[in-house]
């Protein structure tokens, strides 16, 4: 998984989707690498494999989880979800 995150940071999109397949064979649930594989492909501007690469993760039944922040402000909490 390190691997696939210095790929999207350093924008090595054929090491990034080496490193991905190898991550799905070992853990084909995980969200985070399909996350991370389609957004070194959007910043490499190749929109039509990011979304390939989304349409995978559906059809595997994997699902991002949904995001939660919560805030106090005069002593009521509230709560986003995203």
């Amino acid at each position: 998984m390190s691997l696939l995150g210095a790929c999207r940071v350093y924008g090595d999109v054929e090491r990034g989707a080496c490193a991905a397949e190898r991550i799905f064979e070992l853990d084909p649930k995980n969200v985070a690498p399909f996350i991370l594989l389609a957004n070194i492909y959007v910043a490499a501007g190749l929109w039509d494999i990011a979304k390939k690469v989304r349409k995978t993760m559906r059809g595997r039944g994997v699902k991002k989880q949904v995001g939660c922040s919560c805030i106090e402000i005069n002593k009521k909490v509230h709560e986003f979800v995203v």
